[in-house]
């Protein structure tokens, strides 16, 4: 089985989701109970989503920073079937849509991130470069989106990887 691939092209807004080809794009790809972390202002029609932004001000079930939610989660037992991984793409980012307040370090969210995905569940992840979760947290890649902004934007590129089943070996 091959990785998919998608070409977009779509004028750049200040919230990923407000971009409509996005927008579908990300809805069609989403599975199950769906977890949008860094959730911004859009909801996502039709998705059992559970949503967490820090930033008061936006739609979210939990106005909280990522990584404690991620904890919270882990701690709780749940499991989702997808997670949106749409951290800001950059420290200019993170300052404009958060108040000059530091979003958590990703790093440490991919390396939590998953306890809480079912087995043969989602990550899709958003951003300038497609590191994502990787092999070495058992994940694999299924899906490359790159959107193309035109003019002198840079491209969003966006993956999907998809937790692989644990091989328990007698």
């Amino acid at each position: 089985m091959g990785i998919e691939f998608t070409y977009l092209r779509q004028p750049p807004k200040k919230y990923t989701f407000e971009m409509p080809q996005l927008l579908k794009w990300t809805i069609q790809n989403c599975k199950g109970r769906t977890l949008n972390l860094f959730a911004g202002k859009t909801r996502l029609a039709g998705v059992d989503e559970t949503r967490i932004d820090l930033n008061p001000e936006m739609p979210a079930d939990y106005h909280m920073d990522a990584f404690e939610f991620v904890l919270m989660a882990k701690a709780k037992g749940w499991k989702f079937d997808t997670i949106i991984f749409d951290p800001p793409y950059n420290l200019r980012k993170s300052r404009e849509k958060y108040f000059g307040v530091y979003t958590s370090e990703l790093r440490k969210i991919k390396t939590e991130l998953p306890n809480i995905v079912s087995e043969g569940g989602f990550v899709i992840s958003y951003g300038y470069d497609t590191t994502g979760m990787g092999r070495s947290r058992g994940f694999e890649l299924v899906h490359v989106c790159v959107i193309n902004h035109s003019g002198d934007h840079n491209d969003t590129l966006c993956i999907i990887e998809r937790k692989m089943q644990m091989c328990i070996q007698f």
